[in-house]
């Protein structure tokens, strides 16, 4: 996984923040929605390690690698590749969890709603660094102010000349 993040932040700078914060969203809902799926109190367990243990939740990082190498390329083979090997992640990953239901939303739903809400996100942001872009680009520019006013260069105070250097290999 590490060496496709790397991967991809060579080789879509966009695409990859939108799958870092599709990451950061679906791990933050999913752990939220686990808590509340536990009905114990939160300090009891050690509830980021149970967690991370699902199957779902490594299923939701395929899917959502999927996505990102598919937005990515526009090579047939490599979208095939990457999108059987998530769907095959997320089939195994539910009826192998204690809670299926539970780990169909780590694997599937969670990630691409995170996906979905991430794009959104980034466009919303896009779109309101464009605007003021563009208003500051309309207003006059304005009359510059040096920070020291301007002095003539010191006069040399009988520097003897400098020995040249001889030739180096």
């Amino acid at each position: 996984m590490a060496l496709s993040l790397l991967w991809l932040a060579h080789r879509d700078q966009k695409v990859y923040a939108r799958l870092a914060t599709a990451l950061l969203l679906s791990g933050t809902v999913g752990l939220a929605v686990f808590a509340a799926a536990q009905g114990r109190p939160v300090g009891e367990v050690p509830l980021a390690r149970e967690y991370l243990t699902m199957p779902g939740v490594r299923a939701g990082w395929y899917v959502l690698m999927a996505l990102a190498v598919i937005a990515t390329t526009t090579k047939v083979r490599p979208r095939v590749a990457v999108t059987l090997i998530a769907l095959s992640s997320a089939a195994a990953a539910v009826p192998t969890a204690d809670r299926p239901w539970l780990s169909a939303l780590s694997a599937a739903a969670v990630p691409l709603l995170a996906w979905y809400a991430a794009g959104r996100l980034l466009t919303r942001e896009e779109k309101s660094r464009t605007a003021a872009d563009a208003s500051r680009a309309a207003e006059p520019p304005g009359h510059v102010v040096p920070f020291r006013p301007r002095t003539l260069p010191p006069e040399p105070r009988g520097v003897q000349d400098l020995v040249p250097l001889g030739r180096t290999g």
